[in-house]
């Protein structure tokens, strides 16, 4: 790219959301071009666990608000769509979740979290240890009960990423990758494209979808998006037969019979190395609850740098004041990804959504002068 070029919409960034922005732009006639530093899935997309959630969510409260299950819902609907329109490649499985706890004191917030999501039409039911034991033998007979939801499911989230790239660039999208942005161009209000090392992208939008570089492009325009960023450290197993039923709470089966499980919140640090403290602490988490997993060789660990908004919730949408320029940063972005990518796209085309996203604004941070260090307390694992 040595000279300007003109697109519809340019996406900053080629993760999940992302490759789900170039897809449904694509799918809505527009042209559209995916800038990425990296390689595709280089980032948190290709770090992550991989649930794809309505019954589980890390936030330590009770409930979340009902926009966010209703988010969590549809995305969970297109992720089935999506499944039968691209295909096994997209890895989509959905055997339904567990969130076990070992204290039977929880069982009292769990049940307000089951009547929450019941209250929105979302499957789930408060499991005694028995009924834990019957769906899912492997687990530790210490786990005091946990929090059934049958239609949750998981993904491979790179295989989610190829599979999302390959139908948009049948579609016609351009993928610049090692391609760092350097500049994004702003005239007269409204964004005008972007500058890199290889040329100047002129574009019409331009959609922010850099994960834990977001803060960094938006601060050029003058915006400033409250985040944190923790490393998440995983690891997977040999294949085995058959054993969990379900996926655990950070701990899943493959179809190829490996199992998965995470994750450290290390806050910090934005190196992407492994520990052997993070280690110890994940695989002693992961046999407490599956204690067969003692017996099972680990094959290989990574990690990777989530992007955690100051609140926790996810920053979707416009940015007041700048025009035709969209952002999208969160936590959990597995399982919001496709929904994220249609909503955005949706907003270029028709101006809005029919989806309530007005909690999830950059501008609830100037309302609520929300401080940078003020985190979303949240909790990964069951305590023992």
């Amino acid at each position: 790219m040595t000279n300007a070029r003109t697109t519809d919409v340019c996406v900053i960034g080629g993760g999940l959301l992302g490759t789900a922005t170039a897809l449904f732009a694509a799918r809505a006639g527009l042209t559209c071009t995916v800038v990425e530093r990296g390689d595709l899935a280089a980032g948190a997309s290709g770090a992550a666990f991989g649930g794809v959630s309505v019954g589980i969510y890390s936030y330590s409260s009770a409930r979340v608000p009902e926009s966010y299950v209703r988010l969590s819902q549809a995305s969970l609907d297109l992720y089935h769509r999506l499944s039968e329109e691209l295909g096994p490649p997209l890895d989509f499985d959905a055997p339904g979740s567990l969130d076990p706890f070992f204290d039977p004191a929880t069982s009292v917030t769990r049940r307000e979290r089951v009547e929450g999501l019941n209250a929105c039409g979302v499957p789930c039911e408060l499991l005694s240890a028995a009924e834990v034991r019957k769906l899912e033998p492997a687990l530790s007979p210490k786990i005091a009960g946990a929090t059934y939801c049958p239609v949750d499911g998981h993904v491979t989230p790179m295989n989610v990423v190829w599979a999302m790239a390959l139908a948009a660039r049948s579609a016609g999208v351009k993928f610049l990758t090692d391609t760092p942005v350097d500049t994004i161009v702003y005239r007269d209000g409204e964004v005008k494209g972007v500058r890199t090392a290889r040329g100047e992208l002129s574009a019409g939008w331009i959609v922010n979808t850099a994960g834990v570089g977001a803060p960094g492009l938006s601060s050029q325009l003058g915006v400033h998006i409250p985040m944190d960023s923790t490393r998440g450290q995983m690891f997977v197993t040999e294949r085995i037969p058959p054993l969990l039923n379900t996926y655990v709470h950070n701990i899943k089966q493959t179809r190829s019979g490996t199992i998965v499980f995470g994750a450290t919140r290390e806050s910090g640090t934005l190196d992407v190395g492994t520990t052997v403290e993070g280690a110890k602490q994940v695989v002693n988490w992961a046999v407490g609850v599956v204690p067969p997993l003692a017996d099972v060789r680990i094959l290989r660990s990574w990690a990777g740098i989530r992007p955690v908004p100051a609140d926790g919730y996810p920053v979707i949408g416009r940015v007041d004041g700048v025009d035709r320029f969209l952002v999208a940063v969160m936590h959990r972005g597995v399982t919001f990804a496709p929904l994220i990518g249609k909503i955005l796209v949706d907003l270029i085309v028709e101006g809005e959504t029919d989806l309530d996203i007005s909690p999830y604004q950059l501008s609830r941070f100037a309302d609520a002068a929300v401080d940078d260090e003020v985190i979303v307390e949240e909790t990964y694992y069951a305590e023992r």
